[in-house]
């Protein structure tokens, strides 16, 4: 009997450790009830909560049935792979230096071209500036002018998406303004334009967006070649042309122009006048008091700009601007040259001769027989 009471005070305080406990003895048909396979289904996240929740929990229960209640769960979605950042794509003005622009014109177009190595690609699609992204088909070219950007990327068959990328660009559909500039001033007369064989000649372009590239001229139907921005001699006597055209960065050709100068190198030539022959007495030349001296010049090709004298041994010369006359008696020299519209000197003409305004006195003077 006392065995019969050992035995049943042993099985109590077991059943009662093991309500106090929370464990609940597996029950004769061996399966588990509802709220404990309620309990292992939640994620580890969603159990990290609750030992959190419960460590901040004041109030200890104890449980002193062999009955453990139901657990009521609200069910966890699945957790969701995590996305990669979303990357925005804008285009940049490469003005602001951000990346390199490529300068271009709207004759240049664009192949995108791609590959993968496993299901192969889909599609390709781009966009424009900050446009909305169309499937390519056919090479991509640009008609405004400006700075503008192609965005791109491909999708393969599995829809992997490849990273967009951009590329910077300016639009220049402008070519180069270009000319040629004189050293020195040239003379237009009629439509011949003449030119010293002193004068020199440059090769000027100019390209407000992309700026120039080349310049390409030739001399007289000479070969071709790229000026160097070394000045230009045309000192050979005649008429010259000079084509040339430029070539600015966005790949743009001006239309070819032509420069035709004609170069005079010739002299002019002057001479003096006189209006009364000289008389010659003793091999000395002499002119009559009322002579005039009037001094004239040609020249065959830009003509005759200044015709200049001095006389009588004078520093300098001054404009010829009217016949000289003499009033004294003695030796006088005229001095002249002449100068063409492009500046080329006569050789100096002079006369020297002596001039006799002073009359003879006569005496009567009576003769004996």
């Amino acid at each position: 009997m006392k065995n019969i009471i050992k035995l049943f005070l042993m099985l109590t305080f077991t059943i009662a450790l093991v309500a106090q406990s929370g464990i609940k003895p597996l029950p004769n048909d061996g399966k588990m009830d509802k709220a404990e396979k309620a309990i292992e289904t939640i994620p580890t996240t969603s159990v990290d909560k609750m030992k959190t929740e419960s460590k901040t929990t004041t109030t200890t229960t104890t449980t002193t049935t062999s009955t453990v209640p139901a657990v009521t769960s609200t069910p966890v979605a699945p957790a969701q792979p995590v996305q990669p950042p979303v990357t925005t794509t804008r285009a940049i003005d490469p003005n602001l230096g951000n990346s390199p622009a490529l300068y271009i014109n709207s004759r240049t177009a664009f192949e995108l071209v791609t590959g993968d190595d496993l299901s192969g690609v889909d599609y390709i699609e781009y966009k424009i500036n900050d446009g909305e992204y169309s499937r390519y088909t056919v090479p991509i070219s640009l008609s405004k002018e400006g700075p503008a950007t192609i965005t791109y990327k491909a999708t393969d068959k599995v829809g992997n998406k490849e990273l967009a990328k951009v590329i910077n660009l300016i639009v220049d559909n402008t070519a180069p303004s270009v000319s040629v500039k004189a050293s020195e001033p040239l003379f237009t007369n009629g439509n011949t334009q003449y030119s010293s064989p002193k004068n020199t000649y440059q090769i000027l372009a100019e390209d407000k967006s992309s700026g120039v590239k080349q310049i390409v001229y030739s001399v007289d139907n000479e070969p071709k070649q790229d000026y160097k921005n070394e000045p230009l001699k045309l000192e050979k006597p005649g008429f010259h042309v000079v084509n040339f055209y430029a070539i600015d960065n966005a790949g743009n050709v001006s239309q070819e122009n032509s420069y035709i100068v004609n170069v005079d190198g010739i002299k002019p030539t002057v001479d003096i006048k006189e209006s009364i022959p000289y008389i010659v007495i003793n091999n000395k030349v002499y002119a009559k008091k009322e002579t005039i001296f009037t001094v004239t010049a040609a020249d065959g090709q830009s003509g005759i700009k200044q015709i200049l004298v001095k006389t009588d041994g004078a520093p300098d010369f001054v404009p010829y601007v009217e016949a000289l006359t003499f009033g004294t008696s003695g030796e006088h020299v005229i001095e002249a040259k002449a100068i063409d519209n492009v500046g080329n000197e006569s050789d100096i003409k002079k006369v020297i001769f002596s001039n006799d305004i002073k009359a003879p006195s006569t005496v009567i003077k009576a003769v004996s027989n």
